[in-house]
This record gives structure tokens, sequence and C-alpha cells, in this order.
């Protein structure tokens, strides 16, 4: 019975700690998170890493982390401070004047560099005080220090070179007291080539803190090189200035054969050809062979004779300098009308445009030159007074009648106080707009004889758009209610007038409706 209660109270103590122990979530080391980051510094300015800490359950408040320094790539350690679970920081000795640490926490520790040299660049770690050295990935602190050159071995920082293309040349460019070491790159024109290179990084003689870097270019030039500059450049930070060093490369090589084409294509079974090439030196000469007669030439361009009826011929150029030749054979077709030279090239397009530009130019200023003559012309016969009527300037003769409906008006004579509107009838040709320049004057009050025979003599009347009768009617004309005409006696013979607009007199002026500009007479026989 005793035994049976001793075993209960034993299992009911070992179910008690086991669940304690599940239920307590202690933990049973110390772990640290270091930094991995890479910073950048200018001398003279500060920066800081920190150290994140979880501390184990048994830990006291002298448990402790290590900072720790290496400026040989990790091969060794130096100690930099330690700082303690209770939350205080030690800097060791030497590097107080270097250093400084801030307990955000009593699990954040933070190490600041206070003002940055060459001295503080290297890797940076912290880790739990019983662990010898640090293991990667480390913070690594990097104080920049641009490279004092870059140059090409045997050429000045602007060199120049001549070689041979397809030949192999070699060149070594180095940068010299940098830090970070500087990356080599080389290119030739707009083209990166620096994968035809090797490079090596070295320590600085001087200054064992700075880097030396060597890069050992083997490359073969083509033609497409001539004229390019051969660059090394030395690029070490964004915030540092690149520096390069360069050589002006000329390259010689064979003529390069572009095309083969037809000048000319006769009708008498001859062919102009041209062979165009380009080369380093420019000295190029010529050769050709007709490849179906075995005839030969020599020149830039060639006259193909005895060419077959095939309408194609088969040759090849062949051009040679100092540095070797090079030959293409080419059979060409005769073109075709549809798609042959248009016999215009860009000169002759040039002068027809400008030709056609000065033709359009010259018609619109003599359009311009037209318009405001008529322009002026209309204004002289106008006026510039308050009237929209042009008097006319001749004095009409007393016997002169009109013919009006039902009855017949004569005209009286006007005087010089009806401003001289009537003097000299001779001219009357002026009114008509001059439509009328090749009729012959001749006196109203004496007319032709041939007036007084039948039919009635009627001049082309002139309809001028302004309200006005076209005449077609004589027997209607447009008086004013101002009637200042008189009837002549019945049977009296005389010129007849129909519809002639005189216009009021100075006196009695009403006003009227559209005016026309010029009278328009039909003379008849009464």
């Amino acid at each position: 019975m005793i035994l049976r209660n001793l075993s209960v109270i034993a299992a009911t103590v070992l179910i008690t700690w086991s669940a304690v122990f599940n239920t307590c979530h202690c933990q049973s080391e110390t772990t640290v998170d270091g930094p991995t980051n890479t910073a950048y510094v200018s001398p003279g300015s500060s920066e800081s890493f920190n150290c994140s800490v979880s501390w184990a359950a048994s830990s006291g408040d002298l448990d402790s982390i290590m900072w720790k320094r290496s400026t040989d790539d990790g091969i060794s350690w130096d100690q930099i401070a330690q700082c303690y679970k209770g939350g205080s920081c030690v800097i060791v000795g030497e590097f107080q004047s270097m250093y400084d640490t801030d307990t955000v926490t009593n699990e954040l520790f933070k190490l600041i560099i206070t003002s940055a040299t060459l001295d503080e660049d290297g890797l940076y770690d912290c880790h739990h005080f019983d662990i010898a050295n640090p293991t990667a990935p480390h913070a690594q602190l990097v104080v920049l220090d641009q490279v004092d050159d870059v140059s090409i071995d045997g050429f000045p920082s602007v060199g120049s070179d001549t070689v041979t293309a397809g030949e192999e040349q070699s060149y070594t460019c180095r940068s010299t007291a940098g830090n970070p070491a500087a990356s080599l790159i080389w290119t030739i024109g707009d083209v990166d080539i620096t994968s035809h290179s090797v490079n090596s990084t070295s320590e600085n003689t001087n200054d064992d803190r700075l880097y030396d870097t060597e890069s050992t270019l083997t490359y073969s030039f083509n033609a497409s090189d001539d004229g390019e500059d051969l660059r090394c450049r030395g690029f070490q930070h964004d915030s540092l200035a690149i520096r390069s060093s360069r050589i002006e490369m000329t390259v010689e090589y064979a003529p390069v054969i572009h095309y083969i084409d037809i000048l000319e294509w006769g009708d008498n079974y001859m062919v102009e050809v041209e062979c165009v090439a380009s080369a380093n030196p420019d000295s190029i000469s010529y050769s050709w062979t007709n490849n179906e007669n075995s005839a030969t030439g020599s020149g830039k361009t060639w006259t193909v004779e005895d060419v077959n009826q095939d309408n194609f011929i088969d040759v090849t150029c062949e051009a040679t300098n100092s540095i070797g030749s090079t030959e293409l054979r080419k059979e060409l077709s005769k073109p075709s009308p549809s798609t042959g030279s248009s016999g215009c090239d860009t000169g002759c397009i040039i002068g027809v445009s400008v030709a056609a530009g000065i033709i359009v130019l010259v018609i619109i200023v003599l359009l311009l030159w037209i318009f405001l003559s008529r322009q002026k012309k209309q204004g002289e016969k106008y006026g510039s007074g308050g009237s929209n009527h042009k008097q006319p300037p001749h004095t009409a003769p007393a016997d002169v009648e009109m013919a009006t409906t039902g009855h017949t008006t004569k005209i009286p004579s006007v005087s010089d106080d009806a401003d001289n509107r009537y003097n000299d009838y001779a001219n009357y040709s002026d009114r008509y707009d001059d439509r009328y320049d090749n009729t012959s004057a001749h006196r109203y009050d004496q007319p032709p004889d041939e007036y007084s025979q039948s039919p009635r003599y009627d001049e082309p009347p002139i309809d001028e758009g302004d309200g006005y009768p076209n005449y077609s009617n004589p027997s209607s004309p447009n008086y004013s209610s101002y009637d200042r005409r008189q009837q002549a006696p019945p049977g009296t013979p005389g010129l007849h007038y129909t519809d002639l607009d005189l216009g009021p007199s100075p006196q009695d002026y009403q006003p009227q409706g559209p005016a026309t500009e010029y009278a328009t007479i039909t003379p008849t026989i009464v």
C-alpha cells in the first residue's frame, strides 16, 4: 500500500515537471546577429554598425559580446570593444579615440566610427565572447581614396599608335594608389573589349592601405577600328571621378570592296562599271576581268566591251594597296526601264525644285500686281468722295432727248453751277469702263444719217448688277423722284437716249437708290 502511494506521487511529480518544461521557452544559448553590409565613406565622415543579441536564459549581466576588426581580409582580428548584457560597453584603450559605442537596448549594440580614415578601413564583426574569431559574413568599411593615375605603358595620357589589321597587339594599363582598387575597363570606340584583358591587384609599395591594379590587353584590330580611340578607364566608386588614358589608333588594312555597280549600259554592247572600295593607305589600284571572255582592264571604272546579248555581265574587281589585295566577283543584269536611273540626280532634283519655286513666286507677284493695278484704277474712277456715283465730266448737248414711258423729255443744258459734270462729251467712251475703246466718237447732236433709218439702233446694254434695269426693256428707265427733264415738242427730230442716268442737280439733291457708275446709252431716231 505504501509502495503504491509512493509510485503515484513520483508519477505526479514527473508529469508536473514535464508540463513546466514544455511551457517554458527559455533559450539555452546566446545568439548574435552581426552586421553584413558594406559602407563606402569619405575620409573624415562617420559610420556605424549594429549588433543584435538574443541572450540565453541562463546568462547573467556579465554575459557579453565582442566587437572586432580585421585589416588583412579576415586573417587576423583586433578586439575593439566589449558590451555586456547589463548595458555597459568598454572600448579597448588604443581604439578609444577612433570608436564609440551606443547601447540602444540590452539586445542592440551600436559601434560608431567617429571620423573615418584609412586606418579604420577593413572588416567588422560582433560575436559572443566565447568564440575565438568571427566567421563570415562580415561588415566592411571602405574609406574612399582616389587613384593617383591611370596610364598605358609606353604612351602619354593621350597617345597615338599605328597598327596593321589582323595582327595581335598588347597594351598594359596601370592604376596606382587607390582605395578601393580600381577596376580597369578597356574600350575601342564604343565597344567594350575588357574580356580580352587580364587584371591583377596588389598593395601599393608606398602605402599598404592603398592598392595598385594592372591590366594587360591582347587584341587584334580590324578595319572598323581605324580612327577610333583605345581607352583604359579606372573605376572605383560612383562618388569618385573616373580617370583614364587613351591612344588614337590608326589601323592600316587591305582594301575592302563595298560593291560593284553599273554606271551605264550602252546600246552598242558596251557597259561601264564601277568598283567602290576603302583602304588605309587609301592609294588603291584596281584591275578588272570579264569572266566571259577573259578581257581585262584597270581603273576604278571600266568599260566592258563585246557584252553578250543575254543582258548580263560577269566581272571581277581586284583592289590592291600596300597592305594587301581584295577581289570581288559579281554578276550584273541590265537595268529595266522601270527600275533604271531616272536621269536626274539629287542636284538635278534640287535645281528643278528651285526653278519651280521661282516660277510660282513670279506668278504670285504678277497676280498681285494685276490685282493692285485694278484696285488703283477702280479707286481713280470712283474717287474718294462721299458719293458712290462718278459724275461724267462732259456737257450733254441741249437737243438730246430722253425716251420715257409715254412721253419724251428734253434734257436742259447744264451750267457751271452743276459742278461742270458734263463738260466735253466727245470722249464719252471713258464712261463705259473702257469696254468700247474701239468705238469711234461722234457728236450726239448731229447723229449719222443712218440713224434716221429703221430699225432702231441700240448699243449693247451693260448690266452693272447695281439694282438698275439691264435695259432689256428700254421703255422702263429708272429716274429719281425729282425730274428736271423737259418733254420735247412732239415730232421734233433728234437723238434719243434710253435710260441715261445723269443724277440729281447739286441744288435739289434727294436720296436715291444705288447709283450706276456709268450711263448706258441707247440711241434711237425719232
